[in-house]
């Protein structure tokens, strides 16, 4: 397993339709659960790492991640942020960063133009792209795009391993079994990807319990996503940054 040169970072995950927080499980069954602004703003008052902040609905607008939306972000928050959602063009990236995004999160339009990664990186570094790898199970390869909906005949571990000559700085493992159910994390998936590649493994999908995240950092995460486990329990990101620091792992702390 390749070690961990950074500090672990848990990064809450807000999912948005372009107006408000929304919540599903596997990639489906979007309902209503809040304000995005005032979800911010509640993360922004808890001493977070950084936030992540994916348009679910997006490609099904056909459109970016919401500018007005980004500008909300920017506005209340004083940590880094990450955007994801419809960014096709090196001047969608250009616009998120220009409304205060630390960071782009590509998925479908990373699968289907590699290119585009290393365009942006040339630009605004590999730091700034995150390349999101959505799988639909513990078994399977295959990569899944738009939101899920669509099966691709990439496979993940592949192109995983092409991911740091494209420009990619980090990697999102999104597990789609797994979204939203609080039933736990694919350690093994997550083990074998931090094997296959020396970006930093985001693992996001399932963490149920102040123990998942740190199962995770033992498998090679280099950082740990969540969103339900934050939304509809009493653990907060505080929470896992104490349990992870009593248990000798290094976190990063603003």
């Amino acid at each position: 397993m390749i070690g961990h040169a950074l500090k672990i970072r848990i990064i809450p995950t807000i999912l948005t339709d372009g107006l408000t927080v929304v919540k599903g499980e596997k990639f489906d069954n979007w309902r209503t659960v809040g304000s995005a602004e005032a979800t911010a703003r509640l993360y922004a008052s808890r001493d977070v790492d950084e936030l992540l902040f994916l348009d679910v609905a997006a490609r099904s607008r056909n459109s970016m991640i919401d500018k007005q939306l980004l500008t909300h972000f920017s506005n209340v928050l004083d940590v880094p942020f990450s955007v994801g959602g419809g960014i096709n063009t090196l001047e969608d990236a250009k616009s998120c960063f220009r409304f205060g995004a630390e960071k782009v999160v590509l998925g479908s339009a990373a699968i289907a133009n590699p290119t585009l990664i290393t365009e942006i990186a040339e630009i605004f570094g590999n730091q700034a792209v995150i390349v999101s790898v959505d799988f639909e199970s513990d078994f399977s390869d295959e990569i899944r795009i738009h939101s899920g909906t669509l099966q691709t005949e990439v496979q993940s571990f592949e192109f995983i391993e092409h991911l740091e000559a494209f420009g990619a700085g980090e990697v999102l493992l999104q597990s789609i079994q797994r979204d939203g159910t609080l039933l736990g994390m694919d350690l093994n998936r997550i083990s074998e990807v931090s094997k296959l590649t020396n970006l930093p493994v985001i693992a996001s999908g399932g963490a149920s319990s102040l123990e998942d995240f740190r199962k995770a950092v033992q498998a090679g995460a280099s950082a740990v996503a969540a969103g339900a486990i934050f939304q509809f329990t009493q653990i907060t990101p505080m929470d896992v940054q104490n349990y992870l620091t009593m248990h000798g792992v290094s976190v990063r702390k603003i």
